[in-house]
């Protein structure tokens, strides 16, 4: 059954009619280790030649890009979190370590010449670079009436801009908020997973 909107699907790039394809690709972030340094974001808007997106004081602590757009393919989330007072009282007492199995401790991660950096007592930072997911259901790809949402070969989904009409649909389809329309032409852009690097080995 091609195209298929429900239930398992182990092979996305077979179910689009592909026979014989290349190992599916995808991201795997470790948030453990992390540090926002937002080079990914750097490296993304750079190799795809990204619109820059407005350097704003968003009062979001570090984040300044928000969310993904169509401008934004890759976004390190940087976020603060109040620790609740029993818990730091809990740390400080254990040096560092949590004081129950509930509590969250603060991950050494260093820096050459530099230190540890150390946010606010109180206050704890976590870091995540997110992206498109490339769905195994993409509801993008199903709501697209010009086909110019597609599966790769490697069961990633594309944008082909010269086919997008800018309609919209797959906007609000996304669950995740990663699609979005540039003010400019008002077609719709996301992620490719670097499918021009991918279809080279890269």
């Amino acid at each position: 059954m091609t195209n298929r909107l429900f239930g398992p699907l182990a092979d996305p790039a077979a179910d689009a009619g592909y026979e014989d394809h290349p190992p599916r690709k995808g991201f795997f972030t470790d948030t453990s280790i992390c540090i926002g340094c937002k080079a990914c974001e750097v490296a993304c808007k750079e190799w795809n030649a990204i619109p820059a997106d407005d350097m704003v004081f968003s009062g979001m602590s570090y984040d300044n890009t928000e969310h993904l757009s169509s401008t934004t393919w890759r976004h390190v989330a940087f976020v603060e979190q109040q620790v609740p007072s029993g818990d730091v009282l809990g740390l400080l007492a254990n040096g560092g370590e949590p004081a129950s199995s509930s509590s969250a401790s603060a991950v050494d991660l260093g820096m050459p010449a530099v230190g540890t950096p150390q946010p606010e007592p109180g206050i704890r930072w976590l870091m995540s670079s997110d992206v498109c997911k490339h769905c195994t259901h993409a509801a993008c790809l199903d709501v697209c009436p010009t086909g110019a949402l597609f599966r790769t070969e490697f069961g990633t989904v594309v944008v082909q801009e010269d086919v997008c009409n800018g309609c919209g649909y797959c906007v609000p389809a996304c669950p995740y908020g990663v699609i979005g329309k540039r003010e400019p032409d008002g077609r719709a852009y996301k992620c490719t997973l670097c499918y021009d690097r991918l279809t080279d080995g890269l």
